[in-house]
């Protein structure tokens, strides 16, 4: 049965759990190894030696079919299937540092290829840095992908920009210095612990055209990650305009609201989805 994954909130920083890019990492383990020739022994049959001419057969890691709507961390829950008979799988995670919080292993059952698996995990106390999950095969032969869940959004008074215009103003930086104050108080919590990297997204309102709006975002996010760089900062920096298409309130067109032109900054382990549905592609690396 899923368990809702409840984050830790931290002082002055929300933490959320974010369904980061899960990255394929076949392997083989030590099992495998040993599996060829111990497959080729039992062809041989009892009885018989090897001869000079046996060689072990090659066994390669089985593939992965998994996709980014497989993942619901919201629900400690992934779904995803391998390309030969799944026997066992290994589900583990690790806190932000590498250490390890939670360790399962399951026999399958000799589940055939492209059968679906389920894996769940329960709800952890401390913030989890890594999910590794390890399938092997009937060869004993494995695959493995991770999932990076850890983001956090820094909260901060938003910028107001001129109408139509991206250049920020001497009386608007004072919002970003405090807002880059808790950026190096949560890189120093956690940049040295995960290779993250801050992203910040530009959003607007209805008023004008969604072509405009586009560009008008993609500017002030840039605006707005070239100053954070311009103070100094020394790990990766990237930005994305979203325009009028991920309204913080949802209104009409040619609606006047403050609400919607905001912006977030968030520091992640991957490139963060930051509206549902419009995937996590799209950032321009700043620094």
């Amino acid at each position: 049965m899923p368990v809702n994954h409840r984050p830790r909130h931290l002082p002055a920083l929300r933490v959320a759990l974010l369904a980061a890019l899960c990255v394929a990492l076949p392997a083989l383990g030590s099992a495998a190894d040993d599996g060829p020739r111990r497959n080729a022994q039992s062809r041989r049959g009892a009885g018989q030696e090897a001869t000079e001419g046996d060689q072990p057969t090659a066994v390669t890691p089985p593939r992965l079919n998994l996709r980014r709507q497989d993942v619901d961390l919201q629900n400690c829950r992934v779904h995803y299937s391998i390309s030969r008979r799944a026997q066992r799988v290994l589900v583990e995670l690790r806190g932000l540092r590498g250490d390890l919080l939670y360790s399962q292993e399951t026999q399958l059952g000799d589940l055939r290829p492209g059968a679906r698996i389920d894996v769940t995990w329960p709800a952890q106390s401390e913030e989890i840095g890594r999910i590794e999950v390890t399938t092997w095969d009937e060869n004993d032969a494995s695959a493995t992908f991770r999932i990076s869940p850890f983001k956090v959004e820094i909260p901060h008074t938003d910028v107001v920009f001129e109408t139509n215009r991206w250049e920020i103003r001497d009386s608007e930086k004072p919002k970003l210095d405090e807002a880059w104050a808790l950026i190096e108080q949560a890189m120093n919590d956690y940049g040295t612990l995960l290779e993250a990297a801050l992203y910040v997204g530009g959003f607007t309102d209805t008023v004008g055209q969604p072509r405009d709006n586009q560009v008008l975002s993609e500017h002030r996010a840039r605006a707005i990650a070239e100053y954070f760089r311009d103070k100094g900062m020394t790990f990766p920096i990237y930005a994305r305009g979203f325009g009028e298409k991920c309204l913080a309130v949802d209104t009409p067109d040619n609606t006047d609201l403050e609400a919607n032109r905001r912006s977030m900054y968030v520091l992640a382990a991957e490139p963060p989805e930051l509206c549902p549905g419009l995937g996590n592609g799209g950032w321009t690396r700043i620094r």
